[in-house]
């Protein structure tokens, strides 16, 4: 277990947070895959390609995220879909029944979904275009609701400034509901004692769905039990904490791919599709 939320990095943090994604450490390079030598692959790889590519620009802004279902892919389908989509910049862990685990492919704005068989459900792997899968909102909405406030007249001696910061994200979150404008307090440019941040840790509660974005620098977002309200925290090449934010948002936007991005991945992929015969 590793600190998610730390007061400080280093000596200076608190508590065990929950388990997150690793921090990627090596560069991936894409290769297209080799069809030369399987003629079943020579058979599909095109139909795949054309298929994802049509999806892909097909993707309107204003619309549900587009789904393709991989549940039945046969297992040289499969190797040649993991060839191809690879792993990109974003990646997620949706806690719960089924737990869900998200990557982002090569291709901006389309995601692989795949998860665990739950009490209720099959076992599922999916590919989804958009700007982010629609179940890690979800998720994470369903799981917020009410706080359980410590009690304002039993608060430990170094705790100040905590109480007014949830105050304030109460009352942002009540206004994103009721009009959708979102709002970050950055943490930074507050005086906070550890007191303080472990205070709000646990007044906020952690949410289920944990999300790992390498494509600002590294960053990870952990939604809270406060609707709409994340943690978003940035680190150095050496893991070190350089920012600690709260963000009021469906989803913070480093986390989401861009329409022009999507429309970018059509072309993408339509060009790895000219590479075969």
């Amino acid at each position: 277990m590793s600190d998610f939320i730390p007061a400080r990095s280093g000596p200076g943090s608190f508590g065990d947070g929950p388990d997150y994604l690793a921090l990627p450490k090596d560069v991936t390079v894409f290769v297209p895959p080799d069809l030369t030598d399987d003629p079943l692959l020579r058979r599909i790889g095109p139909a795949w390609l054309g298929r994802i590519g049509d999806a892909l620009a097909a993707y309107r802004d204003d619309e549900p995220a587009r789904g393709i279902d991989l549940a039945g892919l046969s297992a040289a389908e499969r190797r040649f879909l993991d060839e191809l989509l690879g792993h990109g910049e974003v990646s997620a862990l949706v806690l719960g029944d089924p737990a869900i685990r998200i990557e982002e492919t090569i291709f901006t704005g389309l995601w692989r979904v795949r998860c665990e068989a739950g009490a209720d459900v099959p076992a599922c792997d999916r590919l989804e275009i958009g700007p982010i899968p629609a179940i890690l909102t979800a998720r994470a909405a369903a799981a917020a609701g009410m706080l359980d406030l410590p009690d304002a007249a039993s608060l430990p001696e170094l705790v100040v400034n905590a109480p007014h910061i949830l105050a304030e994200l109460i009352a942002r979150s009540a206004a994103f509901a009721a009009t959708g404008a979102g709002h970050m307090i950055n943490l930074d440019l507050v005086p906070m004692a550890n007191e303080d941040l472990a205070w709000l840790v646990g007044a906020l509660g952690e949410g289920p769905v944990v999300v790992l974005s390498s494509g600002y620098g590294a960053c990870r977002i952990r939604s809270t039990r406060l609707t709409a309200t994340w943690w978003v925290q940035y680190f150095n090449a050496s893991d070190a904490l350089i920012l600690n934010s709260l963000e009021i948002a469906a989803i913070p936007a480093v986390a989401c791919a861009a329409a022009d991005d999507i429309a970018e991945s059509a072309l993408r992929i339509r060009a790895v599709a000219a590479l075969y015969p």
